[in-house]
């Protein structure tokens, strides 16, 4: 009598959370793991330098970037953010000086074409732009400022491989490694960390305010510890807990010296979704201002 095979076990389900937010099903068949899905550094986690794609060469990338470049700029996106900037940042064009810096974040390996980090490098490029602060803008301004040019741009993901690092050093930014970047974020910086895990975005924002942020929106990582289900869980509750202190700490401001925006959506990648332009405005035109309208 011959025995039955018995048919191979159904791969198991897994629901995967990208960075965007967005929960996957995937089926799982088998134990290996690539570093292929570590494309976006968003995790405290211990994460590799991605592979560079077979063939692919630095014009590939050049060429990529200016194709998202020029999809970006006639956005609607694009053009409300011009927008934004002209009409609830309209002292930033002469306080922008007071940034020195600009700490980027997790945004992902370039050469591996997640869609989501092109998107966020040409947004960065022209917000940096509007306010003077990138490499590019230079040339265009009639009395160039000393100060902003040397404007520096650092980027930081461990993710990233070597063409990445050629690649945005080519733009004039400069890559360092984790987790130098933390430690060069000062009251004077722009910061641009969308997406990152809240454990990473409170380990930025514990180090200094930042003159400008680009995060996820403060008040829904507030919500986690409100909803947490880890208070039976000292440790993790703790630490939640001064994680939210920070949070509250950078919120605090916002009636005084501080005020934020929503970013408009944008109809090509969910990215910009529960994402906030963050910004504290020069403390003494502040004081001037209050100073003129107590004696008038």
């Amino acid at each position: 009598m011959t025995r039955k095979k018995k048919p191979p076990p159904h791969p198991k389900r897994i629901q995967v959370t990208d960075s965007d937010g967005w929960t996957h099903i995937r089926r799982s068949h088998s134990k290996t793991t690539s570093n292929k899905d570590n494309y976006y550094s968003s995790s405290l986690k211990k994460l590799l330098p991605s592979s560079i794609p077979t063939g692919q060469t630095l014009l590939d990338l050049r060429n990529t970037h200016a194709h998202y470049r020029s999809q970006w700029l006639p956005s609607p996106c694009h053009l409300a953010l011009q927008d934004l900037l002209r009409n609830d940042l309209p002292l930033f064009s002469s306080s922008s000086q007071c940034i020195d810096r600009c700490i980027i974040l997790g945004l992902g390996s370039l050469s591996n074409g997640r869609r989501s980090s092109w998107w966020e490098l040409v947004f960065l490029e022209t917000l940096l732009e509007s306010l003077f602060l990138h490499p590019s803008s230079h040339r265009h301004r009639k009395t160039p400022d000393r100060k902003l040019e040397e404007t520096a741009i650092y980027a930081q993901d461990p993710v990233f491989n070597d063409l990445d690092r050629v690649f945005l050093e080519d733009l004039g930014y400069t890559v360092v490694s984790d987790p130098a970047a933390f430690d060069l974020i000062t009251a004077s910086t722009l910061l641009f960390a969308p997406h990152l895990e809240v454990e990473v975005y409170a380990k930025a924002l514990g180090k200094a305010k930042p003159r400008m942020c680009v995060g996820t929106a403060m008040e829904e990582c507030l919500e986690r510890v409100i909803n947490s289900t880890s208070k039976n869980n000292n440790n993790k509750h703790e630490r939640e807990t001064e994680e939210n202190e920070i949070f509250s700490q950078y919120l605090s401001s916002a009636t005084t010296v501080s005020s934020s925006k929503r970013l408009p959506d944008f109809d090509r990648d969910p990215w910009t979704q529960f994402t906030c332009l963050y910004w504290i405005n020069n403390p003494v035109e502040e004081e001037e201002e209050r100073a003129v309208s107590k004696s008038s």
